[in-house]
């Protein structure tokens, strides 16, 4: 019995879609493909986005789907439902995500609080930084935080950032981040494909 194609959609938090966090971005999802995935790409710049109102803080029965303005990313909500994994990618602006990234994971929230929309999904981290000032790993920590408080799955190598290098006992990989996108995009889909073959459920 053949299963579904993994649905990977790929998040893109920067205002450049042909910079370094778009192609850390992209050859994730290129390896995805190439490994049988259905791939979908989101440039948070071109959204029109409403900042979350706080509903969860006056009563968290207010705060699903339903209640939310509509905005660009509401309008995706069944496709991030709909998907198998996500994979977000930001700048490093002042040692954290940007802006409309942390609109994005705020929005997050109605799904995680309506019966948790986004367990069991794979998901996939970037920040990245021109100037190399720090800050990166303090962006992706801060994205992973929220998103396994929403129970995503992180795969092997799937919270990167750049520029960074890394020494093991043999050799020295000055850009890791690099040679990690693509092992990144192919344990995504491997990792999907055997929860779609083996059902888990997370209670």
């Amino acid at each position: 019995m053949s299963i579904k194609k993994a649905h990977i959609i790929g998040i893109n938090g920067s205002p450049h879609k042909n910079g370094l966090v778009a192609k850390l971005l992209m050859e994730v999802l290129e390896a995805a493909r190439e490994n049988g995935a259905e791939t979908q790409l989101v440039h948070l710049y071109d959204l029109s986005i409403i900042h979350e109102q706080g509903l969860y803080s006056e009563d968290p029965e207010k705060e699903v789907p339903a209640n939310m303005p509509e905005d660009g990313i509401t309008k995706i909500y069944p496709d991030l439902i709909r998907a198998d994994g996500l994979v977000l990618a930001t700048p490093v602006y002042w040692a954290n995500m940007s802006g409309v990234m942390k609109d994005f994971i705020d929005h997050l929230t109605a799904l995680e609080n309506d019966n948790f929309k986004l367990e069991g999904k794979v998901a996939a981290f970037i920040a990245a930084s021109k100037e190399n000032e720090g800050g990166m790993e303090m962006a992706a920590i801060s994205m992973v935080a929220a998103l396994t408080q929403m129970g995503v799955l992180i795969p092997p190598w799937g919270i990167m950032w750049a520029p960074g290098g890394s020494i093991t006992a043999k050799e020295g990989h000055p850009k890791w981040a690099n040679e990690d996108a693509s092992h990144v995009g192919k344990t995504m889909v491997r990792l999907i494909n055997l929860f779609k073959k083996n059902k888990v459920s997370w209670y």
